[in-house]
């Protein structure tokens, strides 16, 4: 996947391509900390 993105971004479409990973990376991280907020993962690593 990682080889098909670099492929991709050789073309002058490099800027949409670190847009989207920085979107979909921001977005992991959103939610990974909403969860972190409501306790999910606390209990879940203490199980």
């Amino acid at each position: 996947m990682i080889e098909r993105l670099l492929r991709f971004a050789r073309n002058d479409n490099v800027q949409y391509v670190i847009i989207g990973i920085t979107s979909v990376i921001a977005r992991v991280f959103s939610e990974a900390l909403s969860r972190f907020h409501n306790g999910e993962l606390v209990t879940a690593s203490l199980r």
